[in-house]
């Protein structure tokens, strides 16, 4: 267990445990995102009711950050037992960004811009003069 520990703690990012009450069982000390280093604490009743009440038990959010360097999302998940009963809780936070990019080198496809959907051709209107 103490060679797991040592890998686990030297994740570059966030990893966590929970109990099935949410209470921490482990915090790896990795980078969570912000500039300030937080005190280790339990799960918030919302985010395990948002987890308990999503089909897959499992709730994921970006990080924002000052740079493109990065895409970071913070993920919840639940540890069922084979009946469905909760377990515990994993948190983890990872940069998507290389997985991303590997995923549209391979794919040959690509992120575009969002398109306004009010430009495009326009109509003039006839005048009466």
């Amino acid at each position: 267990m103490n060679d797991l520990k040592t890998l686990l703690n030297h994740l570059p990012y966030k990893l966590a445990a929970y109990d099935a009450t949410g209470t921490l069982l482990y915090d790896n000390g990795g980078a969570d995102g912000s500039f300030f280093p937080r005190e280790s604490e339990n799960l918030p009743d919302w985010i395990l009711s948002e987890i308990l009440a999503s089909p897959n038990k499992e709730m994921s959010y970006q990080i924002p950050t000052d740079s493109f360097d990065q895409i970071l999302i913070q993920t919840y998940q639940a540890a069922l037992d084979k009946e469905g009963n909760v377990l515990g809780f994993w948190e983890t936070i990872y940069d998507l960004k290389q997985p991303l990019k590997t995923y549209l080198d391979s794919s040959a496809q690509a992120l575009v811009a969002w398109s306004d959907a009010t430009s495009g051709a326009s109509f003039k209107e006839k005048s009466d003069k």
